[in-house]
């Protein structure tokens, strides 16, 4: 990812940040916590593996080349969401996929990293939605959509800067109050309960002139 996709993503996630943190403000009772992995040849932390206190979130600029290493990604996210790594009385965590191509890891390794999110609890639980950015050539849609959970969404379709800015802030916000809404009363991840389930999104308006 580069060029346009790569600075409008910048701007997407430091617009959607303090719109998060007005929605949840009425749910005084949560804490949403907040980090990022970044992929390309390899998987690393952008922001963790520590988690930051929203009010205190910033988003550093993202710079990225190279390949796809999507299964190395999900690698990481697994180690995080493990039952020693996560609180007991957390609430569902929300995990948002971006991306613009084609997995460049195994398709073994990437389907083995899927197999093991239905394993956890708490990748079972967590609200799992995928955004794909550009011309439908340009990324796989089975793979990325083998990480979504929400199947009445499916797979986000960013055309245009438009519309990768607005589904970030749709995602970002309304994945969060879902999860808040659903779990303000929960007492952890050993209760029986159902898996949070988002409406759809607005519809998308854009230019046909101004695309990826």
């Amino acid at each position: 990812m580069r060029g346009k996709k790569i600075a409008t993503l910048n701007q997407a996630i430091r617009e959607a940040i303090p719109e998060v943190q007005k929605a949840v403000a009425a749910y005084p009772q949560v804490e949403i916590f907040m980090r990022a992995i970044k992929f390309s040849d390899e998987a690393a932390w952008h922001v963790g593996p520590a988690p930051v206190p929203i009010e205190q979130f910033t988003w550093p600029e993202l710079e990225t080349s190279g390949l796809t290493a999507t299964a190395k990604a999900l690698k990481l996210l697994e180690g995080e969401l493990s039952i020693e790594r996560m609180p007991r009385r957390g609430l569902p965590p929300v995990c948002i996929l971006v991306s613009d191509g084609f997995c460049t890891d195994p398709r073994e390794e990437y389907d083995n990293s899927i197999a093991e999110l239905a394993k956890i609890p708490w990748g079972v639980k967590a609200v799992r939605l995928a955004i794909a950015i550009g011309d439908e050539s340009d990324y796989n849609e089975p793979e990325l959509l083998k990480f979504v959970n929400q199947d009445a969404i499916g797979l986000l379709k960013a055309h245009s800067p438009e519309e990768l800015v607005s589904y970030i802030k749709w995602a970002s916000v309304s994945a969060s109050v879902a999860s808040s809404r659903g779990r303000s009363r929960s007492t952890g991840i050993t209760e029986d309960t159902s898996n949070v389930t988002l409406d759809s999104p607005p519809p998308m308006i854009t230019s046909n002139t101004d695309l990826f």
